[in-house]
């Protein structure tokens, strides 16, 4: 009996150990694959991060050429604008201003007083809205808040560009290779060695607005930056009185000229207002004078303030 009892204890154990092999080998048939699945799975991991690596260097070479051929290109419409800077802007001489007047009513006009100013170059004409446009288009720069879908007004490409604040300006200038001229620039390149009261001279009435220049709501609106040669100043600029206001670089202080340096005068060291000078096409002829002056806060933008440019001169 003890040995039956033997031999069917090692029987059962034998079934039960091949019971657990055969179940094992079960299991690891069903894990060998998962292994393996991990194993293909990790190798197109490491695939997809050597393409994304080869991908990323490639678009950092890319980058890297389009910035070189931006600055390359910035670089040329520079030179180009340096070209049509030439050619768009007039010497003005050196000299002496009477600038301001004495008049009890315009207490921001007093007194006059004498000022040296260096030589320098001015915009020939207002800036237009076709010049504009090129400086909005290429640098993304705000749009005047009366154009329509990215443009002017149907022809009014040779108008002088309104709706641009102090800063826009101030921008336009700075990218084309300029500046806002000063005030003192502003008067001297307008009244001249004359000491003219207005850009053509001393006289004015209604009936210059026809052929001198664009005020007194004489027109309604701007009118083109060439239209008026018999207002044209000595120095040959034109609508520096009338059409619209333009923004000079200085900030506005009703008793500055009591303190006023008697050389290039920049102006006051800060304020809350910019001036702009000239007077708009619906602006009387008392304040188109080219003595007359104007304020208003540096982002503010108007229909009837512009600007055009000056620049130093290169020794």
């Amino acid at each position: 009996m003890e040995d039956w009892a033997l031999a069917l204890g090692i029987v059962l154990c034998a079934i039960l150990w091949v019971h657990i092999f055969v179940d094992y080998r079960r299991k690891l048939t069903r894990v060998i694959p998962g292994v393996e699945e991990v194993e293909r799975r990790k190798r197109e991991c490491n695939e997809k991060i050597s393409n994304v690596e080869a991908s990323r260097v490639e678009t950092v070479n890319q980058l890297e050429e389009m910035r070189q051929e931006i600055e390359k290109m910035e670089e040329q419409r520079v030179e180009l604008q340096c070209k049509l800077n030439e050619r768009d802007m007039v010497t003005i001489p050196a000299g002496t201003l009477r600038m301001g007047s004495n008049s009890p009513d315009k207490e921001d006009e007093n007194p006059e007083h004498r000022v040296h100013i260096k030589s320098f170059l001015m915009d020939r004409y207002e800036v237009t809205n076709l010049q504009y446009k090129d400086f909005v288009d290429v640098t993304g720069h705000r749009k005047p808040i009366h154009w329509q879908n990215g443009t002017f007004p149907v022809g009014q490409a040779d108008h002088p560009t309104v709706n641009v604040s102090w800063e826009d300006a101030y921008a336009y200038a700075e990218w084309v290779g300029k500046r806002l001229p000063t005030e003192a620039e502003w008067e001297w390149a307008a009244r001249g060695t004359e000491y003219r009261e207005y850009a053509w001279g001393k006289q004015c009435s209604a009936e210059y607005a026809a052929e001198y220049a664009n005020f007194a709501n004489s027109v309604g609106k701007t009118t083109a930056v060439n239209k008026f040669p018999l207002g044209v100043s000595a120095f040959g600029i034109w609508d520096m009185c009338g059409n619209v206001g333009e923004w000079v670089g200085d900030w506005y202080e009703v008793k500055y000229y009591a303190r006023s340096p008697e050389a290039n005068p920049p102006g006051p060291l800060d304020g809350t207002a910019r001036v702009y000078r000239g007077g708009g096409y619906h602006t009387n002829r008392i304040d188109i004078r080219a003595a007359a002056r104007h304020s208003a806060s540096p982002n503010a933008y108007h229909g009837y303030i512009g600007f055009r440019c000056a620049r130093d001169i290169e020794t």
